[in-house]
């Protein structure tokens, strides 16, 4: 047991707040002036042998014994001096005096929410597992369902939920097979299942934690018969996918139209399904409109699963679809046990077919339903968070929106504009070297960087975003040339990379392990340089660096952390593949620049964000002939609230003057959004002169 007792309220917080950040499971307790008065002594640290505090049993163990309630005297003797008693009430009396409103006002907080009924007969009573969460947590908690959780960027959303389904488990009984939390990326889940492992030993394995196409998946799976499909069935990837439908209509390109039209035609749709199961193959989108399908043509059995399910959780409630909404509504049956957590403002996939409608629309759908809204960011700095909110200001779907940073102020916002897309990689790359004191004795040499690192950052901490894929190559040349390590991702399905399929079928293909124990990891290595060796030269090239060499080994080592998370079972590996993103196979232990989409970038955080192509035309993003709706400038609203919540401490903008687009050079400038945040928050250092194009020597031919 550890204790810190802290003189000023503003040392006690910033303690605290980095605690909770860490997950480290701690309590905090604040103390009015007339609670300290009843006593000198207020926790018991030496108890008697076999007794706990206050006199009673030794606790047994465990996050419910990690804190006292708050004001109980401990039964231990008090100092005998008078004066060392006096002197200890006193200053105990000034240090809670700063520290009484910010508890009067968390208590005001929990009345205001509720009692919960699951509770009965426990008014009043302290919630030891709820101790290292603060007032809206805790309230989100602990109400009953339907509920909706509106939580902002980095209030706490995943650590909220896992509490919650805790709590479930815990307090109100519910057996750990009855709980399901569903998210959107094999990240997440992971995530969530680290914090349940932590909270409930012994039991976090029986939660089932999985995303919507897992969840679609094993339902498929158990009711194969039922869905018509064999027990054997597989995930058709996009090679599979376009084989199938060549074979229907008899070359790749007529295939590829039929799979183009399969996304609006139903009966474009119906005759890739139907020749895709002639494989013994389930399309990906199939995985959620199947099992919705099958529950809606059999009420029986949807009845029955939702008598299994009977708490459902929902992460990222904000970007479901249509399909995903259906199969939630047959699951959920009246809402009585559903927890649905997300930000309408942070809603940026509907380019996929999310509809944050769904998430407007769950009060209707849910009558009684209860909302509880997160309010303190413990992730980014004052500076962010104040900028991020006026930008979302003018669009923001959550009424009377409020999001207030619990850490202190940070280094100043930057925008900063340059020439064109060169110039603005290469003050991105010079820019990183300042900040990690020089990665290089070249950044060392030419005084690009002093011989000190900033704030003991690393590569990993810093991360570059930016709105289309196509602005990655000058980033990337921009830091190789500095030498600076760098990894790219996005949030296309990891399936779709190039050389992922091919490293995939050469590891079925090939024969019998070498290794004892089968490891996926092993084979990975193995296709992955037989692929490399394999790939055509090119001419004056050494062999083995090509530009499909390289693509193959770089494939190889973006999949290597998800083959080692499977041991021995390829066909889960392969499965991983099929269901998840780009994004998800990032390793956060690589020393490495992380380069992402803004879209890839969500539910992530770096210390450090570059915000590349802040500007107009790219944010918000107009292509040629495509006008944009209300709509539309709202979603490009959005999308740039989630990159700049992104950052913890530094936030840079850059923009161009000038940008290389659809083949012509196009005018560029600060992004029209920025004009919502106010002046004093950005510094804008001199933007660069557009650079004169160069002369050139007229020729005759």
């Amino acid at each position: 047991v550890g204790c810190c007792f802290f003189f000023n309220a503003t040392a006690h917080t910033e303690i605290y707040t980095l605690a909770q950040h860490d997950a480290l499971p701690i309590s905090a307790s604040l103390f009015v002036p007339s609670e300290l008065g009843q006593a000198a002594v207020l926790f018991d640290l030496s108890p008697p042998p076999g007794q706990g505090p206050a006199g009673g049993p030794e606790p047994a163990g465990g996050l419910e014994t990690a804190a006292a309630a708050p004001g109980r005297a401990a039964s231990i003797p008090t100092p005998r001096d008078p004066a060392d008693q006096a002197t200890a009430a006193n200053q105990a009396t000034a240090a809670a005096r700063e520290s009484a409103a910010a508890r009067e006002t968390a208590a005001a907080r929990e009345t205001a929410a509720g009692p919960d009924p699951g509770d009965a007969g426990r008014a009043g009573a302290a919630d030891p597992l709820l101790a290292g969460l603060d007032a809206e947590q805790r309230a989100a908690a602990r109400q009953p369902g339907p509920l909706m959780i509106i939580a902002g960027p980095g209030t706490g959303k995943t650590r909220t939920l896992a509490y919650r389904i805790a709590r479930q488990i815990r307090i109100q009984a519910a057996a750990p097979e009855a709980c399901l939390a569903l998210t959107f990326t094999r990240r997440a889940a992971g995530e969530l299942r680290e914090r349940l492992a932590v909270l409930l030993p012994g039991q976090a394995g029986r939660v089932t934690v999985t995303t919507f196409h897992g969840l679609g998946l094993a339902i498929l799976r158990e009711q194969h018969e039922r869905a018509g499909l064999p027990p054997d069935f597989g995930v058709a990837g996009d090679a599979e996918t376009l084989a199938a439908a060549a074979g229907l209509t008899g070359s790749q390109r007529a295939g590829q139209q039929l799979i183009a039209a399969a996304g609006t035609d139903p009966a474009a749709r119906a005759q890739l399904t139907a020749a895709l199961a002639a494989r013994n193959l389930v399309g990906f989108d199939e995985l959620i409109e199947r099992p919705a399908a099958l529950l809606e043509r059999d009420p029986v059995l949807a009845a029955g699963l939702a008598a299994r399910w009977t708490h459902i959780s929902v992460d990222e409630y904000q970007d479901i679809d249509a399909a995903q909404y259906r199969l939630l509504r047959l699951l959920a049956a009246d809402g009585r046990g559903l927890t649905a957590i997300g930000d309408p403002d942070q809603a940026i996939y509907g380019f996929r077919g999310a509809d944050v409608r769904f998430f407007l629309a769950f009060g209707s759908d849910y009558p009684g339903a209860r909302r509880q809204q997160l309010t303190r960011s413990y992730r980014s700095s004052q500076q962010v968070v104040r900028a991020a909110g006026q930008l979302i200001g003018p669009a923001t779907l959550v009424p009377g929106r409020e999001l207030r940073a619990v850490a202190g102020p940070g280094p100043e916002l930057v925008l900063h504009q340059t020439a064109d897309e060169q110039a603005e990689a290469e003050w991105i790359a010079r820019t990183i070297d300042q900040l990690l004191g020089g990665a290089t004795f070249h950044a060392l040499d030419t005084g690009r960087a002093g011989p000190d690192g900033h704030d003991g950052l690393s590569l990993a901490d810093v991360a570059v975003l930016y709105r289309t894929d196509a602005q990655a190559a000058a980033l990337l040349q921009a830091l190789d040339r500095a030498g600076l390590p760098a990894r790219k991702g996005s949030h296309d399905r990891l399936a779709r990379r190039p050389a992922v399929a091919q490293i995939v079928r050469e590891m079925q293909l090939a024969g019998p392990d070498p290794e004892p124990a089968g490891q996926v990891a092993a084979r990975l290595a193995a296709a992955a340089a037989r692929r490399a060796d394999l790939a055509p030269a090119t001419p004056g090239a050494a062999p083995g660096i090509t530009g499909a060499a390289v693509g193959y080994r770089t494939a190889g080592e973006l999949l290597a952390p998800l083959a080692r998370r499977c041991g021995t079972h390829l066909d889960q590996f392969c499965t991983e593949i099929a269901l998840g993103a780009e994004a998800d196979a990032l390793d956060p232990r690589a020393d490495a620049i992380t380069l992402l989409t803004l879209h890839a970038a969500k539910g992530l955080e770096f210390e450090v964000v570059f915000l590349a192509g802040c500007e107009s035309g790219l944010l918000p993003l107009r292509r040629p002939g495509s006008p944009l709706t209300a709509e539309d400038l709202a979603a490009e609203r959005r999308l740039l609230f989630v990159g700049m919540t992104r950052a913890r401490t530094r936030l840079l903008l850059t923009c161009a003057s000038q940008r290389a687009w659809w083949g012509a050079e196009r005018d560029g400038g600060p992004s029209p959004f920025l004009a919502a945040i106010e002046p004093g928050l950005l510094a804008r250092p001199q933007p660069a002169r557009p650079r004169r194009p160069a002369q050139r020597q007229l020729r005759l031919l």
